[in-house]
C-alpha cells in the first residue's frame, strides 16, 4: 500500500493567492447617516405637532377639570346656608358642563333640559349613558327654586360630572351627529 503524498512545491510555484474582497457593512454609509437621521426627525417632528394638536385640543377638558375640582374642594368646605349654596353649585355644574358640551358640539350650546342630558349621554359610551334616566331631577332644580339637590347626590352629581369630562368622545361620530339631531327635534 502506498502512502500519499502531498503535492511539491513546484506545482504551487505558479499560484497567485487572490486578494479578499472587502466585506460589505450592514450599517449605512455616510450618506445612508444622513437619510437615517431626516427620516427619524422627521417621524419626531410628526410626533411632536400630533402631541401637541393632541394637548391643545383637550385644552377644555382641562379647564373643566380644574373648575369641577374648585367646585368639589368648595362643597367640602361650605359653611354658607346650605340651600342656597347647593343652589348655586347646581347652577355651576350646569354651566361648566354647558360649556364643556358647546366645545365638543357647538350645536349643543341651545340645550337645555332632557335635551341638553341627552346631548351630553351620545358622547359617551353607551354602557355609561347615565344622566338623562339618572339626574332629570337636577334639571328641575335649576328651574325651580323650591327644589335643591341634596348634598349627597350634589356630590354625585359632582363625580358624574368629573367622568363625563375626562372620558367623554371628543369628535363628533355619525351616530353621535344621529343623535344630535334626535335631541334637536325633541
Amino acid at each position: 500500500m502506498s502512502l500519499h503524498t502531498p503535492p511539491q512545491s513546484y506545482m504551487l510555484r505558479d499560484i497567485v493567492e487572490v486578494a479578499v474582497a472587502p466585506s460589505v457593512s450592514w450599517l449605512p454609509q455616510t450618506i445612508g447617516w444622513k437619510v437615517l437621521a431626516f427620516v427619524l426627525l422627521g417621524a419626531f417632528c410628526l410626533w411632536v405637532v400630533k402631541q401637541f394638536k393632541i394637548w391643545h385640543s383637550n385644552r377644555y377638558r382641562r379647564e373643566a377639570l380644574n373648575t369641577l375640582n374648585r367646585i368639589a374642594k368648595a362643597c367640602h368646605g361650605s359653611i354658607q346656608d346650605p340651600a342656597a349654596f347647593r343652589r348655586q353649585v347646581s347652577c355651576d355644574l350646569f354651566s361648566v358642563m354647558k360649556a364643556a358640551l358647546r366645545v365638543v358640539n357647538p350645536k349643543g350650546a341651545s340645550l337645555y333640559g332632557a335635551s341638553f342630558l341627552q346631548a351630553l349621554d351620545a358622547h359617551i359610551p353607551e354602557n355609561s349613558r347615565q344622566f338623562e334616566a339618572k339626574w332629570s331631577h337636577w334639571m328641575r332644580g335649576l328651574m325651580d327654586s323650591q327644589y335643591v339637590l341634596n348634598e349627597i347626590e350634589l356630590l354625585l352629581l359632582l363625580d358624574d360630572c368629573q367622568r363625563w369630562v375626562g372620558e367623554h368622545h371628543a369628535f363628533l361620530t355619525e351616530s353621535n351627529c344621529e343623535t344630535n339631531s334626535e335631541v334637536q327635534n325633541v
